[in-house]
């Protein structure tokens, strides 16, 4: 089990933005597929992708400079660990999708995002200062 304090703030927002992002895609999937029968959404567990993040588990796609000047980002993109809807289909076409649920979910997520970027950019910019000082 991972300890959160255990890393510094800094590695946990960077690891948690993408974790957020790839939710976000998943619940627009979600709403993209609200009337197809017999769909079940899926969700993200921030959680558990996020300690896989933390812990280094990648997708198996390892991010790679292609370029001399490019960038490594130092770690690979965090293993997304995925939850089926375990909800009984509500609906005549046996689909479980219902509309409140996954907007109290994205209107969620994006509240997550919103504040961890911006504690993210405080951070780079408290940085920022710091080396423009010395």
């Amino acid at each position: 089990m991972t300890e959160i304090g255990r890393y510094d703030t800094t590695t946990v927002l960077e690891r948690a933005l993408p974790v957020l992002e790839a939710s976000q895609r998943i619940l627009a999937n979600n709403i993209a597929n609200a009337n197809t029968p017999g769909f079940r959404p899926s969700h993200v567990s921030f959680r558990e992708s996020l300690r896989s993040a933390l812990e280094g588990v990648s997708s198996g796609v390892p991010l790679i400079a292609t370029h001399p000047r490019h960038i490594s980002p130092g770690y690979a993109a965090p293993s997304i660990v995925f939850e089926r809807d375990t909800f009984e289909p509500g609906r005549n076409d046996m689909s479980t999708f219902d509309v409140d649920r996954e907007m109290v979910a994205l209107t969620k997520n994006s509240g997550r995002f919103e504040v961890l970027s911006g504690i993210l950019t405080k951070r780079y910019q408290q940085l920022r200062e710091v080396l423009r000082i010395t």
